[in-house]
Parts: structure tokens; C-alpha cells; sequence
């Protein structure tokens, strides 16, 4: 059969590899609206290319739909195919890297087995719509039409869209009578109301809590970055996307930024010495003047270290997410990732509403989707 595929990223081009090795003789075109393919890939784990994650994957992702696909096609199977791509891989913490640490090699390696393979992949081709007909589907671009017997999307969503992800092919979808989650950045800085720009550039350890009208809905440690109007950093990334699918609510962030340190002990070396000694003494030159000029008391000065408040403001904008947090309803898509509404029709990866924390996991949900639609289709 002929498959198109919408979207030369990371589940398109996985599909595409491995739908060709078991089926041979199909006839595989990806179409890409960029000058290149597999740029997204270049961006990820700062360029070291975070592969996946060996971990648990229990309440990773935001439905369980993914969680099931994911299981399927653990993190044992999807290394495994990797390596069979001639990527030599590592773990650092549970996080799967290639061993040249290099995200051009995973870029690389992809290219060239879906060069060996026979796949096309014909860049500079944007979307314009697609009919689906009795007995075949036609794709038309700005510049020419494509007829195949079934369409595999895996356009992404729209976070860092100058490496591909423009969210514009949700349009199409939305003509299509799709139902879409309401789209927002994941994994990414957020803006609060409280004035951070003497604390820009400062990075602490710290155990982060999140509050939702009031009641503490998240907690997790790990580095703070703080930033001129806001806060970023691993922890801040992943409490984003929580933010992102309820953006009405009430948000605080709490920061300890001594979780090693006991409030008690605090307390102790503060009943011989002043606030300004104690400040100077176990914090950050700027985080110590940040908190001293609140003209805080003995009693609540201790609280403040403990749990540093910060109310959000807003999220920065898809340019600076790694994720989309939406996309398209799971309710529109069986469980072999086809289409409800429109035969021969298949969404992959980040243009459905899946996402997950920092660590590998949307890649992980990449690859699985991918390899999981080509055994199933």
C-alpha cells in the first residue's frame, strides 16, 4: 500500500523505519514543511538527545490511554530499537542518552536508515488540506497533491515552532470536526507577579510545592532557576504543564530553599545571631537580600526560607515549551491510533492530547505511538 506521512519529526520518521521493516513492500513519503527534517530532535536534552527514560511510568502521562501504549512498547523494546538504528546507547540516572551525547547522531542515524529503507521524504511541502475519498486520500500542499491509501499525522503541536511544530495544521483539523483540548506551552518558564528581576540568574537546589486555590496539589525537588520576571528549571517546567490544562485557577509556588536544613535548626542559630546573619549566612547573597528587605519578623522569617511564595502570573509562550499540552481528543482515536471519524486516517505523537514530565518521557510517548501503529495498522 502507499502511506503518507504529515511530519518528518521524531514519531513520523520512527514509523515510517519501522512500518517499512516489517512491510517491506509498502511505499512510505513523509511530507515536511520545513527545509529539514528532524529538527526538533537536534533541541532535546540540550542537545545530548534524552532518548527515554528507565523508570517507572506510573501517573507519567496524563491519561492512561499513553500509559498503555507506552507499557507496550517499554523503554527495553524502544532501546533495543535504537540500538538496531546503530546508535550506541547510555544510561546517566535512569535517562537514556546516545553515547556520543550528541543529538546529530540520533539525527543522523534516523536519516540514513530511512535512506537504506526506501523511504521519500520530500521537505518544503506545507499542508493545505486533505479529502478523504472511497478508496484512496488526497493531500494537497501549497505546491503540489499527493494520493496514498492511508495518512499517518504526526505533525507534533505547537511548542518551539521554529523547529517545526506551528500548531497551524490544527486549523484542518478543526474543518475536520476534530475536537481539540484546548492547546497551551508545557514545559516551560513561567511568569509570576512577584518582582524577581534582583534574583535573575541565581539556580537553587530546592524542594517546590504547588498550591491550587489554596490546597497543595504537587510537590517535587530539584534545581530553580530563577529569571527577571519569573521562575524556570526542571521542577518549574514540569509544575507548567499541571498549570497548563487549568490556565483559570489560583497557582502559588512554594520553595524551600533549604530542604536540607530543618526549620528547627534554623530556629536554633537564629536565637544567637540576628535575621541579616542568618540570611548571609545560608543563602545566596541576592536571595539573602531579597528576603531581608521584606522587613520580615523572627517568627515568620524561618516560614519564608521554608517555603518561599511566588503567585503565577502566566506561562511564557510556545517558543520558549518543549511540549504542547492538549491537542487532539483520544475520544476521536481507536486504539490502534485510527481515526473515529475518517477511515484510513492515523494521528501520531505530540498532535494528540498526551504529554508528560521532563525526563524522556515525550519521546518515549513518540516512539511508542510510532512503533505501536506500525504493528497495528
Amino acid at each position: 500500500m502507499k502511506i503518507l506521512v504529515i511530519g518528518a519529526g521524531a514519531s513520523g520518521i520512527m514509523f515510517a523505519i519501522s512500518r517499512k521493516r516489517s512491510h517491506p513492500k509498502d511505499e512510505i513519503v513523509v511530507l515536511e514543511h520545513l527545509d529539514k527534517p528532524l529538527k526538533k530532535i537536534l533541541a532535546t536534552g540540550n542537545g545530548k538527545c534524552n532518548l527515554g527514560n528507565a523508570g517507572s511510568i506510573k501517573d507519567v502521562y496524563n491519561d492512561e490511554f499513553a500509559s498503555l501504549i507506552v507499557d507496550k512498547y517499554d523503554f527495553h523494546t524502544q532501546r533495543e530499537f535504537i540500538e538496531s538504528l546503530n546508535i550506541k546507547t547510555k544510561l546517566i540516572d535512569n535517562l537514556l542518552y546516545p553515547i556520543s551525547e550528541s543529538a546529530i547522531t540520533v539525527r543522523n542515524a534516523l536519516l540514513k536508515a530511512s535512506e537504506k529503507a526506501g523511504i521519500k521524504i520530500i521537505c518544503n511541502e506545507e499542508i493545505d488540506e486533505y479529502v478523504v475519498n472511497d478508496n484512496y486520500i488526497e493531500v494537497f500542499t501549497k505546491s503540489s497533491s499527493y494520493k496514498c491509501d492511508k495518512l499517518v499525522i504526526a505533525s507534533g503541536g505547537k511548542s518551539s515552532p521554529k523547529l517545526g511544530s506551528d500548531g497551524s495544521i490544527f486549523n484542518i483539523f478543526k474543518e475536520h470536526r476534530y475536537q481539540i483540548e484546548n492547546i497551551n506551552p508545557g514545559l516551560c518558564p513561567i511568569y509570576v507577579k512577584e518582582k524577581t528581576k534582583s534574583l535573575d540568574g541565581i539556580r537553587v537546589k530546592a524542594d517546590v510545592t504547588l498550591f491550587k486555590n489554596d490546597k497543595k496539589i504537587f510537590t517535587e525537588s530539584g534545581e530553580v532557576l530563577f529569571k527577571e520576571h519569573g521562575l524556570s528549571g526542571i521542577v518549574i517546567f514540569n509544575i507548567s504543564r499541571i498549570i497548563a490544562r487549568e490556565l483559570d485557577a489560583k497557582y502559588k509556588i512554594s520553595i524551600d530553599l533549604l530542604p536540607s536544613v530543618d526549620a528547627e535548626d534554623l530556629g536554633i542559630f537564629l536565637s544567637f545571631n540576628s535575621p541579616r546573619v542568618l540570611l548571609d549566612s545560608y543563602l545566596n547573597p541576592k536571595l539573602a537580600d531579597y528576603i531581608y528587605e521584606k522587613n520580615l519578623k523572627s517568627h515568620t522569617l524561618i516560614n519564608e526560607i521554608k517555603g518561599l511564595k511566588f503567585t503565577f502570573d502566566k506561562l511564557y509562550g510556545f517558543e520558549f515549551s518543549q511540549v504542547s499540552v492538549g491537542g487532539i481528543s483520544l475520544s476521536n482515536v481507536k486504539d490502534n491510533l485510527e481515526s473515529i471519524k475518517e477511515k484510513n486516517v492515523y494521528f501520531l505523537g505530540e498532535c494528540l492530547n498526551v504529554d508528560a514530565p521532563c525526563g524522556g518521557y515525550n519521546l518515549m510517548w513518540a516512539f511508542a505511538s510510532a512503533l505501536h501503529l506500525a504493528d497495528h495498522m
